[in-house]
């Protein structure tokens, strides 16, 4: 696979990994995952894993829109991608409790599944994300290699991902999946671009 497959490849799991959190965020406004006692049923599971997948479709995205930009991104998109990243990757393992070990603890033991559990860890991990990806969006506002429209909505989703409202989480998603779109069809143009040349 080429490097221009894998870029478009990237934009291509970006644009699926918004989707997925979007309906993920969608969901939650009929399904309370905040209930504990809502823990072992298949709607709160339904709901996390579809979060999960995203999440880890949305690191493999970030990979491939950081690289499209990274010689214009300079200093500001390496910190900011390392740090959307490594968040991002601790959001994965907060998932993946939320998704794994919750529901058999709410069965387990209902009163400690009500308890806050790891908060501190949850609230560093969401914390980091947020400042990552509101750098990451400054970068690539600076780099102007994709749309300033798309980096002002991802600085946009970056701060409002610090305000507990629902759906909130999808601002940031809707510009990752412009980015990944933006990503997806410039590959594809180069792609297309030597054979028009012949």
């Amino acid at each position: 696979m080429s490097p221009a497959q894998l870029l478009r490849l990237a934009g291509l799991l970006a644009m699926v990994s918004a989707a997925l959190s979007v309906l993920g965020d969608l969901l939650t406004l009929v399904v309370d995952v905040e209930n504990p006692t809502l823990a072992a049923s298949t709607s709160y599971a339904v709901v996390f894993g579809l979060y999960l997948l995203a999440t880890v479709l949305l690191l493999l995205g970030l990979v491939g829109i950081y690289l499209h930009e990274a010689a214009a991104a300079g200093i500001v998109g390496v910190v900011g991608f390392l740090t959307a990243f490594a968040g991002t990757a601790l959001v994965v393992g907060a998932i993946w409790f939320e998704l794994f070990i919750t529901p058999p603890l709410a069965v387990a033991a209902p009163s400690l599944a009500d308890t806050e559990l790891g908060l501190p860890g949850f609230i560093l991990s969401f914390l980091l994300t947020g400042i990552g990806w509101l750098v990451f969006g400054v970068a690539t506002f600076r780099a102007r290699v994709y749309p300033r429209g798309a980096a002002i909505l991802l600085i946009a989703g970056a701060v409002l991902s610090f305000i507990p409202i629902p759906l909130a989480g999808s601002v940031l998603s809707l510009a990752v999946a412009w980015l990944g779109f933006v990503l997806f069809t410039s590959m594809q143009a180069s792609r297309a671009q030597p054979a028009l040349a012949t």
